[in-house]
């Protein structure tokens, strides 16, 4: 399997978890600690407290009416090693196929027995949120 192709595979089995509101399968995919910067600064979570914020995110998508989302692989590139760089297109979709929500994601990965993502910076979500809401 091309590098490619198992870029294009991962992402498109995170975008089925998150989906089916799957926790489980998006915390395994998730290194034991992953570090998350926010505009107000970083973060790390280990994966018990991912799911739960898994958890939260998805409620929070089925009350903005989102009923499915797409995510798409724009690029990936291997920066070393079982070192990897993504960045993901992700569009919400509700009722009648109306776009509720769309932004680009850029995710770090690390691969020790498969894939899983170590660095994920979230301004992009924040912002198409708050630009919709401004209740984030």
């Amino acid at each position: 399997m091309t590098f490619d192709e198992e870029m294009a595979g991962f992402f498109n089995a995170y975008v089925v978890a998150f989906a089916g509101s799957d926790a489980d399968a998006l915390i395994e995919m998730l290194d034991r600690v992953a570090l998350s910067p926010s505009p107000t600064g970083n973060f790390a979570v280990e994966r018990p407290a991912f799911r739960d914020h898994c958890v939260t995110l998805m409620e929070f998508y089925r009350q903005q009416g989102v009923i499915r989302p797409e995510g798409e692989l724009l690029s990936a590139t291997e920066l070393f090693p079982d070192v990897a760089q993504a960045r993901i297109a992700y569009r919400m979709y509700g009722q009648r196929d109306a776009l509720i929500a769309e932004w680009t994601h850029v995710y770090i990965l690390r691969r020790t027995d498969r894939w899983r993502v170590s660095l994920s910076i979230a301004d992009g979500e924040m912002a198409a949120w708050v630009a919709k809401s401004d209740q984030l």
